[in-house]
């Protein structure tokens, strides 16, 4: 684990980097900003760092510590995640119970709240009387999606370092340096909205099928008759309510870019750049007023499904809705 593996983020390091050369590090730090964009990495770095005990720059890799760490195995290195979809008040008042002892290898020790956002109340509040008098050599690393749900005083504790999407040219040139295909690299780049993690993951094997499941959902609504409706949608209903949600999210980025050519923006900002050929054929039943109806329609349905509504139900009715609507828009 070296700083090199963290693309992009440049401001981000050079605060962290700066921290730990100075030994002024604080007690808290809050680390924001989307899923996969590589916050965690970068956690893990400064936990690393803040352990290390190297004289030169940290994480050396090299020391009993750093062995230590990337073992999974530093006893002064204390992770908290969700159980199940919150972190809940018992697990803070382990973290209590953990905090007051002493270092076991050096003079530091780091505790990592993964997902901080997802504490209950109680566990904010518990986790807060923590902030307000660490344990002596106890730095606290909070990482969330967002810090909004976050107490306000927990905020006030932290030092906020927020991570920002990549431009896809540069998180392109990193897929092919980590030695990707660069035409697979372009299209991960785009699809991901500048997350490495997000990309990553779709270079893995099969991970654009769903991706043609949402294409060929679209061809769909554009053949007579409802047959092909009711076969996609059952196709759908078939599957769990995060895979369909991955679908029904390529389907968001389809649509976009079937509004981009229908505008005239240029290709150079689609996503989906490999599926331009079948994209301009459809663009001429995709007027760029019914592509936004269709964008706010499916968002709804998204979130509709993800509040438990019956998905068979939601997904029909938006797909006869898409349908129905005249190529207008109206």
């Amino acid at each position: 684990m070296n700083w090199n593996e963290v693309i992009g983020h440049q401001d981000a390091v050079t605060i962290v980097k700066a921290m730990l050369s100075t030994g002024k590090m604080p007690h808290a730090l809050l680390f924001t900003g989307s899923a996969g964009i590589g916050k965690s990495l970068l956690a893990k770095l400064v936990a690393a760092g803040i352990l290390c005990s190297s004289d030169r720059e940290k994480p050396c890799g090299h020391c009993h510590s750093c062995v230590l760490f990337g073992r999974s195995e530093h006893p002064d290195f204390i992770q908290v995640a969700p159980d199940g979809a919150t972190i809940k008040i018992d697990q803070i008042r382990l973290l209590k119970n953990v905090a007051a002892l002493t270092p076991a290898v050096g003079s530091g020790r780091v505790c990592l709240i993964e997902d901080a956002e997802l504490m209950t109340v109680q566990a904010a509040n518990s986790l807060l009387k923590l902030l307000e008098e660490p344990p002596p050599g106890l730095v606290f690393i909070l990482i969330a999606g967002t810090s909004k749900p976050l107490l306000s005083t927990i905020l006030s504790r932290c030092r906020k370092v927020s991570f920002y999407p990549l431009p896809a040219s540069v998180l392109e040139q990193a897929l092919v340096h980590k030695g990707y295909e660069p035409a697979a690299a372009a299209i991960a780049a785009r699809l991901s909205g500048g997350r490495m993690g997000k990309a990553l993951t779709l270079l893995a094997p099969d991970a654009l099928v769903p991706r043609d499941m949402a294409l060929q959902l679209l061809a769909s609504i554009g053949q007579e008759g409802m047959t092909a409706i009711w076969e996609q949608t059952t196709k759908l209903a078939g599957l769990d309510t995060k895979d369909m949600v991955t679908v029904l999210g390529f389907f968001l980025y389809l649509l976009r870019d079937l509004l981009m050519l229908a505008g005239q923006y240029g290709e150079q900002l689609l996503y989906n750049i490999d599926l331009v050929q079948e994209l301009a054929g459809l663009v001429s039943a995709w007027p760029e007023c019914r592509s936004m109806v269709a964008i706010t329609a499916v968002k709804n349905t998204i979130r509709a499904i993800e509040s438990n509504a019956n998905t068979r139900l939601a997904l029909e009715e938006l797909l006869i809705n898409l349908k129905d609507w005249p190529e207008k828009g109206e």
